[in-house]
């Protein structure tokens, strides 16, 4: 009985939707149950639902969008707010960078998607391909495991230790449909992580559909993340490559700086993001709203300086007076992740993080200083800036990439904080780590020795205690 309605409501989703953009379908069922699966349409709803997961939603919005923020220090409440969880979120967790387990609604999110990627592809196998539309089952396929690249990424980025290849601390490959047997498994090493992730890269490159709008996945799309995924490893020279060629096939900067965030769903410049159907913009413009327009909170002073005198900062940044218990304040807020009164979709590829890529990466290979400040000062001439002399030094070169990462990538989606990982600034951008040092450093240097491994703990995410108590053999990350 449970099949049949399962099946009806695929038939009625079919018949209601019409295959409608994938935003503006209800989430997916289950994909586990033999014989739900049956056609080319049923397979194309399936699929659907698998965008679905993608982060985020509700308040995992706040979560994908801004932590990174603060704990690089980019953002932080206002001095005047004195309750609510305004603190909660930013003050006693963040700065700290003692977050427990923020981390849990992405892990199971990106699960959803490598688990339901699983069972559709094993559903697909038994349906004809002469059912499909010529090419549109491989396709399918290509969008499939995309999904899974993306999903273990985003996996290894914020619970692994993505940058050393040497780790045991990689992440969970489910590649099998879920069952008792398979249930308890432990972590995969991180090279063996990066494996799996080209492993699924691989087949997006050869059978992804071409681009044809960001909210699905593409060619152009995984030529975009496996640059992403090459330059995390540390593999800068062919991190450059990659981004060139990338670069190359997607699509060219927006003219506008502005409307890359105002008209996310039509800049030809974002390449893949999780936008929001009609059911689900009341709830994101909310939780937008709270995050970069309430005033609750904003730019911190170490952003602030980093972007004084460059054009963008007026597309960033907007000052404006809030009410706050009966008292007025003049405040900072982020207008650039709220430019249209609605929530800006989660961006996870756009085409200015790969001239930064190639930037950084051709820097980091030992590339000229002028080819490798060429994507920089592409970038600053996009918006008009005045700042484009190339730099002297090799020293001044780097001290200029991170700081465009901050003034260009900021408040999207964790790029300052990755930032001040690679260039080791994190206690200079972020001054409520500086503060707490100060205090460390009058209680003697086993204080500071313990400050700072906590820090390098902190790099990551805890794997989630639901997964360590239902899988045991799922090893926690150190300092956890």
């Amino acid at each position: 009985m449970n099949k049949i309605l399962i099946v009806l409501t695929i038939i009625i989703g079919l018949t209601n939707c019409q295959l409608v953009d994938v935003l503006n379908q209800d989430p997916m069922y289950e994909l586990d149950l033999d014989g739900a699966i049956t056609t080319p349409d049923m397979a194309e709803l399936a699929l659907n639902g698998v965008y679905y997961y993608l982060p985020s939603t509700g308040l995992e919005y706040t979560f994908t969008t801004l932590s990174g923020s603060f704990m690089s220090g980019a953002m932080l409440r206002g001095s005047f707010i004195t309750s609510g969880n305004a603190i909660y979120f930013s003050e006693r967790n963040l700065p700290v960078l003692s977050y427990g387990s923020f981390g849990s609604g992405e892990w199971e999110r990106d699960y959803n998607i490598i688990k339901n990627v699983n069972y559709l592809l094993t559903a697909m196998e038994k349906i004809s391909d002469s059912d499909f539309k010529e090419g549109r089952k491989e396709e399918m396929i290509g969008e499939c495991h995309f999904l899974s690249a993306l999903a273990y990424f985003r996996l290894l980025r914020q619970f692994g230790e993505y940058w050393d290849m040497e780790s045991a601390y990689g992440v969970l490959i489910r590649d099998e449909l879920p069952s008792v047997s398979n249930a308890e498994k432990a972590r995969a090493t991180v090279a063996q992580s990066y494996e799996e992730i080209y492993r699924h890269l691989d087949i997006a490159l050869a059978q992804a559909p071409e681009y044809s709008t960001s909210t699905r996945a593409s060619v152009q799309a995984a030529k975009a993340l496996k640059a992403v995924v090459l330059f995390y490893k540390g593999e800068y020279s062919e991190a450059a490559k990659a981004a060139d060629e990338a670069i190359t096939a997607v699509n060219p900067l927006d003219e506008s700086f502005l409307n890359v965030f105002a008209n996310a769903e039509t800049s030809k410049e974002v390449i893949f993001c999780r936008a929001f159907g009609a059911d689900e913009t009341s709830s994101m413009t909310y939780y937008s709203s709270q995050a970069f327009n309430s005033g609750l909170w904003g730019p911190t002073e170490s952003y602030m300086n980093l972007i004084e005198g460059d054009p963008r900062k007026e597309l960033v940044v907007t000052n404006k007076d809030i009410l706050y218990k009966d008292n007025t304040y003049n405040v900072n807020v982020v207008s650039k992740m709220y430019p249209s009164g609605e929530a800006v979709p989660v961006i996870f590829l756009r085409t200015a993080e790969l001239y930064l890529i190639k930037a950084e990466a051709l820097a980091r290979s030992n590339a000229s200083i002028a080819d490798a400040w060429a994507p920089i000062k592409d970038l600053r001439g996009r918006v008009g800036s005045s700042d484009l002399a190339e730099p002297a030094t090799r020293d001044e070169l780097m001290d200029e990439i991170f700081k465009e990462w901050w003034i260009e990538m900021a408040f999207e989606n964790w790029h300052e904080w990755f930032a001040v990982q690679r260039f080791d600034r994190l206690l200079e951008m972020n001054q409520s780590l500086a503060d707490q040092l100060e205090d460390e450093q009058a209680k003697g240097q086993s204080s500071v020795d313990n400050f700072m491994q906590k820090l390098e703990w902190r790099k990551i995410y805890n794997i989630p205690t639901t997964e360590i108590s239902a899988n045991p053999a799922c090893e926690q990350n150190p300092g956890y």
